[in-house]
């Protein structure tokens, strides 16, 4: 559900993005945050090839040329008769001219086609207050909320769902919106926001959550308890006593 008011937590989050960013990505460019309906609204953009993809590529009268490969760490793939062949960056179009310029010099008349088997970077990353965090495969299109709930949803009811953070990572920079998800999960009506390949979505924690958690780890187990015994009177006219001790050993 997307809402375009931002309250302190989101802008507290915000603030960590650049940190976020850097450790996603190995770059430090933080742009402002976005507007919800705005960046929805950005279109896909176009399919390039990179690490890790794989492709077949078929020749039609020549079989014993087929190939199916996984781009290389280095962007680098290698095929029978031109060797090793730049990937990265390109798209299906862009590659397929440059096989049939390089297979020209072995062939006559090179037949041959590119089918993307998978793609490594159809993922998005979903971390935060959830079941299980991690990366999430997009087979098509996806909402937010369907990432969420894909990796198990929420871990406590006092996931922050009202404050989804979006980064979008894109030509070297990153930028984020908040997606309420808060009201679509009550049964209200509002619009779907749907992801785009190695987008990121962080459920975080409400300010109890955060308080518990602040309270248990530098308070009762960073601060020594002091000892404590209690009496309480027993027989006839508080004639004798018990004592319980709740001192942590």
């Amino acid at each position: 559900m997307p809402s375009d008011k931002y309250d302190w937590k989101a802008v507290l989050i915000l603030f960590f993005l650049p940190f976020m960013g850097s450790y996603l990505t190995g770059c430090s460019f933080m742009e402002p945050a976005r507007e919800t309906a705005a960046m929805a609204a950005q279109p896909v953009p176009p399919l390039t090839l990179s690490a890790g993809d794989v492709l077949d590529v078929k020749f039609f009268y020549l079989p014993e040329l087929d190939e199916s490969q996984i781009v290389r760490p280095d962007g680098f793939m290698t095929l029978q008769l031109v060797g090793d062949i730049a990937v990265q960056g390109k798209t299906p179009a862009e590659l397929h001219r440059e096989l049939l310029k390089r297979y020209a010099t072995h062939l006559k008349n090179p037949n041959l086609t590119i089918m993307v088997r998978r793609m490594n970077d159809s993922r998005v990353w979903v971390t935060g207050e959830v079941k299980r965090p991690g990366p999430v495969q997009m087979p098509g299109r996806m909402t937010v909320l369907e990432a969420v709930m894909d990796v198990g949803g929420s871990t406590r009811p006092t996931a922050d769902m009202k404050n989804v953070l979006v980064v979008r990572q894109r030509d070297g920079r990153n930028y984020g919106c908040i997606v309420n998800l808060k009201d679509v999960l009550k049964g209200k009506e509002g619009e779907s926001f749907f992801l785009q390949p190695r987008d990121v979505v962080y459920v975080p924690a409400t300010f109890i959550t955060k308080a518990d958690d602040w309270i248990d780890q530098y308070l009762n187990k960073m601060v020594p308890q002091s000892r404590g015994v209690f009496l309480y009177p027993i027989g006839p006219g508080g004639a004798g006593q018990v004592g319980i001790d709740t001192t942590n050993r």
